[in-house]
């Protein structure tokens, strides 16, 4: 995570960094949905002659083939050498791909100069996703010297074009004020636009915001609503916030099992608010051994969608 901030948290970066944990969702891979990498594909020997041919979009799928192991033994080396023979061709997915193997260092030794280099050759012909990448190499200086307005140049690009992570980030910097005036009604904007496409840290920054009337009226149904829906995807601040408005009845009616389960689920995935809560609510003796029995199906119900 990025920065945490009066409650709030924070853009996850994928870039040359790797992905930080705390989305129970898969989340994008340089710019592209990990279900690209497993999408059913032509037999691989038809797809490596189509690449020793020089198709471009062929060398491409067979790099991705060899990345993920999808018909064939993964190999990072093998989908290095294809990833650059469709970049050589200008296929801006591959240039993106390439930086992001160059800067992870799989099947290469770590290289920031030519992960920025494939990088910036797919972001300057507008590809989102490298955009991104870009914005996160300038953000935490992988490469380059951290540069907090750069990095928010490059993630408003990609947010412009609808790549959610992007938007979620230029969210965090109006509402911080990091590299742009800070600004709670754009940061409102931009945590509607990325938690519209379901992504569950803007979806709980967006019902902090109507919770705590930054840059929009106060609304607390509306508020909780998007809290639930960033928990149900297993997003253990959101479940904790939940936890704590069951617990103290901020804007529902108290319900310890709720509030209990909830606590659990927000344990689970490594809160250590909810843990607090839940030796609280033990110490205290909220609940009955039925309350408890009840919190636990509750908490496997919820758990389920997430397993």
């Amino acid at each position: 995570m990025r920065r945490v901030l009066a409650g709030f948290i924070v853009a996850l970066s994928l870039g040359f960094g790797g992905l930080t944990a705390g989305v129970a969702a898969a989340q994008p891979v340089a710019g592209r949905d990990d279900a690209l990498r497993t999408a059913e594909t032509m037999d691989i020997d038809v797809l490596t002659a189509r690449a020793q041919a020089g198709d471009a979009e062929a060398q491409l799928r067979l790099a991705d083939n060899f990345f993920s192991g999808n018909g064939v033994d993964q190999n990072y080396g093998k989908a290095l050498a294809w990833y650059e023979k469709a970049a050589l061709q200008g296929n801006v997915v591959a240039q993106t791909e390439l930086g992001v193997l160059y800067g992870k260092g799989l099947g290469v030794a770590v290289d920031y100069d030519k992960a920025l280099r494939w990088t910036r050759m797919a972001a300057d012909k507008g590809y989102a996703g490298a955009q991104y990448n870009l914005g996160v190499a300038y953000d935490y200086g992988m490469g380059v010297t951290p540069d907090v307005a750069m990095a928010f140049a490059w993630y408003l690009k990609a947010a412009e074009q609808g790549y959610g992570v992007a938007q979620f980030n230029v969210g965090t910097m109006y509402e911080s004020g990091e590299g742009v005036e800070q600004s709670n009604p754009q940061a409102f904007t931009w945590y509607a636009r990325a938690a519209d496409q379901a992504y569950a840290p803007a979806q709980y920054n967006l019902g902090v915001l109507y919770l705590e009337g930054k840059g929009v009226e106060v609304d607390t149904t509306r508020g909780l609503a998007l809290v639930e829906a960033a928990a149900k995807q297993g997003f253990a601040l959101a479940q904790d916030r939940l936890a704590g408005a069951y617990y103290a009845g901020l804007g529902v009616p108290v319900d310890k099992v709720k509030a209990y389960a909830w606590a659990l689920l927000a344990a689970y995935g490594g809160d250590r608010d909810a843990e607090r809560l839940l030796a609280q609510m033990d110490a205290d003796e909220d609940l009955n051994e039925a309350q408890y029995a009840q919190a636990s199906r509750l908490t496997e119900t919820l758990l389920a969608p997430l397993m």
